[in-house]
């Protein structure tokens, strides 16, 4: 078992990225929690998060997986295939 492996073992799931293969890890906060979200790209991952949620989603909201933490979505990235 590698160092990198063992360090996401001890994070919590949400603190995770678990996108399947092929897809990037999002995740969407909400009041209580996040929704995690496999996505091709930032616009996506927004459309994949207004599936699990009653309202329009916000950008300031979504984050997502940099190899080593989840960090906001840019607004501008919203514009661009990321």
């Amino acid at each position: 078992m590698n160092r990198m492996t063992r360090s996401h073992q001890t994070l919590p799931m949400t603190s995770r990225p678990l996108a399947a293969q092929g897809l990037k890890s999002y995740r969407y906060r909400l009041p209580f929690g996040f929704v995690m979200i496999g996505a091709l790209n930032d616009l996506d991952a927004l459309k994949q998060a207004g599936r699990s949620i009653d309202h329009t989603p916000q950008v300031a909201n979504l984050e997502h997986w940099n190899g080593l933490a989840y960090i906001p979505c840019e607004q501008t990235s919203m514009t661009s295939s990321s």
